[in-house]
Parts: C-alpha cells; sequence; structure tokens
C-alpha cells in the first residue's frame, strides 16, 4: 500500500506543478504582449538571421523573468517532490506498478485544468476518469506473487538498449511524415524513453542508498539518467510542437507505461499475470487503461479555452508550439516547457 500512497502522491503533485508552471508562463506571456510595441508601419519581415537572433534574445528573457516568478519557481521545488516521491515508489516498489500508477496524473490534471475557469468536467471526462481507474484496478489486481525484486543486468541492458533503438528508429521515421503522424511517432519514442528513465531511475535510488553520494558519482545510472531524461524530455517537446496535442499525449501517456511493464518484467524479474482468468483480466484492464487515457487526453478541458488563452495545466498547442517569431516578445512555445504530466510525467519522471 505505501508504493501505491506514494506513486499517487507523486502523480498529485505532477500535476499541481504543472498546473502552476502553465499559469505562470501564461501570465508572464501575456504580459509580455501587452507591453509589446506595435511593428512599425510598413515594416516588413525581417531576414531569417535576424528573426533567430530576435528569437533567441527573446527566449533567453522570458527565461529569464520565468527564473524570477515564484508561482514558477515554486512548481518546480513541488516537481521536485513529485520525483522523490516516484523515485521512493521505484526503490520501494515495482516498475511495473509505479508507472502505470503514475496515469493517473491525467486525473487530478482535469480539475486543475478547469479550477479558475469556470468550466467543468463533462460526463465523458468522468467515464474517462472512470475507465482508467477501473482499468488500474485489474491490471494491479492480477499480477501474480512477487518475490524479491533485483535488477538482473544480463537481461536488463540489451531490453533497454532495444527500447533505446526503438526510440532511435522512431525519431527517423518521423522525418517526412505528415504533422500528425510524425507528432505520435516522436511522442511514442519520447514514452519508451520515459520507461526507460523510470527503470534507471529505479537502479539510481539503489545505487545511492547503497553507495551514497559517492557511490553516485562513481556509478554509471545516475548520469545514464540524466542523459535519458534531457532526450525524453526534448522529444516530448517536439511531439507536442509537431502536430495535434491529444495523439501525442495519448501515444506518450499509454507507451510509458506499457513498456515499463515489459521492462520491468524482463529486466527486474517482475510477475507476469497467471495464465488462464488472471491473464485475460489483464488484457481486460490494460484495453480499459488506454480506452481512458485516449478519453481523458482529448478532454476540452485540455485544450484552449478560445483562441488566446490555454488552460493552466495544459501543454502548448501546435500553434503556439511551432508557430515562428510573432514579433510580440513572446518566443514560440510558451509555456511549453513540461512533458504534460502526463501524461504526464514531468520532465522526465
Amino acid at each position: 500500500m505505501i508504493v501505491i500512497a506514494l506513486a499517487l502522491a507523486s502523480a498529485a503533485l505532477a500535476a499541481l506543478s504543472a498546473a502552476g508552471e502553465q499559469r505562470a508562463a501564461s501570465r508572464l506571456a501575456r504580459k509580455v504582449r501587452q507591453s509589446a510595441p506595435p511593428p512599425a508601419p510598413g515594416a516588413t519581415a525581417d531576414p531569417r538571421r535576424q528573426v533567430m537572433r530576435r528569437r533567441l534574445r527573446h527566449g533567453l528573457g522570458f527565461a529569464f523573468a520565468l527564473l524570477t516568478t515564484p508561482l514558477w519557481l515554486a512548481s518546480w521545488v513541488v516537481d521536485g517532490g513529485s520525483f522523490v516521491l516516484q523515485a521512493a515508489a521505484l526503490h520501494l516498489g515495482s516498475l511495473s506498478v509505479v508507472q502505470p500508477l503514475m496515469v493517473t496524473t491525467l486525473l487530478f490534471s482535469i480539475p486543475l485544468a478547469a479550477l479558475g475557469t469556470g468550466r467543468r468536467p463533462s460526463l465523458l471526462d468522468w467515464v474517462g476518469a472512470v475507465a482508467v481507474c477501473g482499468g488500474l484496478v485489474l491490471v494491479l489486481s492480477t499480477r501474480g506473487s512477487s518475490g524479491i525484486e533485483v535488477a538482473n543486468h544480463a537481461t536488463l541492458i540489451p531490453a533497454v538498449l532495444a527500447v533505446l533503438l526503438l526510440a532511435a528508429l522512431l525519431v527517423v521515421l518521423a522525418r517526412g511524415r505528415s504533422a500528425p503522424v510524425g507528432a505520435a511517432m516522436l511522442a511514442v519514442s519520447a514514452g519508451v524513453l520515459f520507461s526507460v528513465g523510470a527503470a534507471v531511475t529505479k537502479l539510481t535510488t539503489a545505487t545511492a542508498v547503497d553507495g551514497g553520494f559517492v557511490g553516485l558519482l562513481t556509478s554509471w545510472p545516475g548520469y545514464a539518467l540524466a542523459a535519458v531524461s534531457l532526450v525524453s524530455f526534448s522529444l516530448q517537446q517536439a511531439a507536442y510542437a509537431r502536430g495535434p496535442l491529444a495523439p501525442a499525449m495519448t501515444a506518450i501517456v499509454i507507451a510509458d507505461p506499457l513498456t515499463s511493464y515489459l521492462l520491468g518484467v524482463v529486466g527486474f524479474g517482475e510477475p507476469l499475470p497467471a495464465p488462464g482468468a488472471p491473464l485475460a483480466l489483464a488484457a481486460l484492464g490494460m484495453g480499459v487503461l488506454i480506452t481512458g487515457i485516449a478519453v481523458l487526453a482529448h478532454s476540452p478541458l485540455l485544450r484552449p479555452a478560445d483562441a488566446g488563452e490555454r488552460p493552466a495545466s495544459a501543454p502548448p498547442t501546435r500553434a503556439s508550439a511551432s508557430t515562428g517569431d510573432r514579433g510580440d516578445g513572446v518566443p514560440p512555445g510558451t509555456g511549453a516547457g513540461r512533458r504534460y504530466a502526463a501524461t504526464g510525467y514531468p520532465k522526465g519522471h
């Protein structure tokens, strides 16, 4: 029970952090747009080099302004607490339990997205929430008996390498594809890398417990975690910027727990459901869970309330994340600096 409680608390803090960061970024963006001088009459478009320089200047200025925003900084502290709780859950529990539970971030994000907007969750949102909860109950209740789960490097490392190869292949294949297809492929790549990050987090916490700070500095898991987190976070943002939000979010949230489940079984010896009814119920639960995720990812609460403002906890839409410099002092993709805790799992959780 302690593992479940830690994972759910981590998911709740992740959603709260996402809402706070997005709200802080949105407010700052509106202030910048309102204070930006209008373009000079008859001004023509800048050459590409000047546009890139202005983007860099505005982006750095916006990032510095965020670093001095109390709400944004407080949200990062909350997000740090979310990561600590998730790491503790992974250390004490199973990869195949903790990562599926992290999809409940979507459940917490729905009411946070509605907060202060005057909008309420729809009946379909509630149906999706019930499906996610019911699917998780079926999946987790059908696990076989578990002994002491220790990483088997002989099987874990080849499995991780296979996942990394799959992620790289998806990135290569995404080039030249249509926006929705390319975004989905990048999202799946990010999702499977998030599962690798979870597996490496489990190794990192074990290293920290056994060897302390010196052990972390002199072993590879901590460095691997930093590298995987950076790449997965970048791919997630690229997916959000490339195409429609809902399919990308759905792909990430589904790919992460599915791959984590497989890595847990292959690399940590976590049990599969027993053949027969338990296995059938687990498959049914996974199907119900995926359906609930897809329903919640398409919720109107996680889409822009209007053309000028996004809900507080929603990730960037393509229009806001992939357009060019608007000349208003707000860098492209303002407020896009999070994985939907989604989905999200913020910052490579």
